[in-house]
């Protein structure tokens, strides 16, 4: 295997390779200094050089042996899980909160109940106070935080109309990474949570199978995350993935965003809770829509799946990925996930993409994507903390 990095000024070289290797003990956990040679193409004496000075700044720690097949036991080694602690958050139908080690390890958690209703400011300063409430329960300083990564819905929306469920109301001119750095002093990291939500099935869930698929959340919002060669696809502005504002009816249901008939207004958690109201259900959180035992629930969430299918099988004929990864509350839930399935088996177009597998979300921890985030951010910025 070729070294991913050929070509460049020393510097910049030792600090990519430096990173890649970090990664990769991050992801596998415990590995050894052959494994990572192996894996990175590059050179054994220069990945020991690199691990023997990570080493030294205490970022790793050798473990001892591992197993073998046959011949010498390998030595491993594993990033020192008490050089920084990270926290995860992620905004959705629920608000969650992760306290880890380095190893992505959960130390502590706090989720809240389902508010649609909540304003940003109430949500963040309820995520500030939670914050600061972890790290006193554990003695740990601020000193001591690597950083805080944080999906949320989303901002800098060009429109958003005030109507019932819409996720987005006050988030639009939110700058979420500006509040935090004034209330808190340590580095802030900030996405949509269907790209934290994707970047963790990129780190930890399906991404060790799969290089190239579509992650589609479907939450409270819905939005999707493009994964081509282990790299999440941006776009141009860093917009891409904006999943639940394709059109599937132009005639259709009025959207926060100013259109009508975008795929959100059908199969978002808010959406299905009117459309259950709309039956007579007092439901008012997506949970107790599944908790109830109404006679015509397993026919509606049937329903919402087939027109997911359908938004799914659009992004299957356009993109030609290697799977697509279904996520979220609504997409997991199983009437919803099943007659999807059916609806995307229907509407592919080519015979070369109608076996593209559909697979349930494989992570199960709210708000790992968002340490992932961290993660990212921290070991290209290492310099900073050692």
């Amino acid at each position: 295997m070729a070294s991913k990095y050929q070509s460049g000024k020393p510097a910049l070289l030792k600090k990519m390779n430096r990173r890649l290797i970090l990664e990769l003990v991050f992801k596998h956990k415990e590995i050894s200094r052959s494994a990572l040679a192996k894996k990175t193409g590059l050179a054994l004496p220069s990945v020991m050089r690199l691990v023997d000075e990570l080493i030294s700044q205490k970022v790793l720690v050798d473990i001892g042996k591992g197993d073998s097949s046959g011949g010498r036991k390998p030595n491993l080694i594993s990033l020192n899980k008490e050089f920084k602690y990270l926290i995860g958050v992620e905004i959705a139908v629920k608000t969650t909160i992760i306290l880890t080690d380095m190893l992505g390890q959960i130390i502590d958690s706090w989720a809240s109940e389902e508010l649609p209703d909540s304003t940003p400011d109430q949500i963040l300063f309820q995520v500030k106070d939670q914050v600061l409430s972890l790290l006193e329960k554990h003695a740990i300083e601020e000193s001591q935080v690597g950083g805080i990564g944080i999906g949320t819905p989303g901002t800098n929306f060009k429109y958003v109309k005030d109507i019932p469920y819409s996720i987005l109301k006050g988030w639009e001119n939110m700058d979420v990474k500006a509040w935090f750095e004034n209330q808190m002093d340590f580095r802030v990291h900030v996405d949509n949570v269907a790209r934290t939500r994707t970047l963790a099935e990129l780190w930890f869930g399906h991404g060790k199978n799969y290089d190239d698929f579509i992650y589609v959340f479907v939450d409270q919002g819905v939005g999707c995350g493009i994964v081509h060669e282990n790299t999440i696809y941006e776009g141009f502005n860093g917009v891409a993935g904006e999943f639940g504002h394709h059109v599937i009816d132009y005639n259709g249901r009025s959207c926060y965003c100013g259109s009508r008939g975008c795929l959100e207004m059908y199969v978002s958690a808010g959406s299905i809770i009117k459309l259950f109201q709309a039956e007579g259900t007092m439901a008012t959180s997506y949970t107790e829509i599944l908790e109830s035992d109404v006679s015509y629930k397993k026919a509606l969430l049937s329903q919402v799946g087939h027109i997911l299918g359908v938004g799914v099988s659009n992004l299957i004929n356009i993109h030609n990925p290697k799977a697509i990864i279904l996520g979220g509350i609504v997409a997991t839930s199983d009437d919803v996930f099943n007659g999807a399935i059916e609806s995307v088996g229907k509407n592919v177009f080519s015979n070369y993409s109608s076996n593209t597998p559909v697979l349930r979300g494989s992570v199960e921890v709210e708000g790992i994507g968002s340490i992932a985030l961290v993660i990212h951010h921290l070991l290209e910025n290492l310099d900073l903390l050692v």
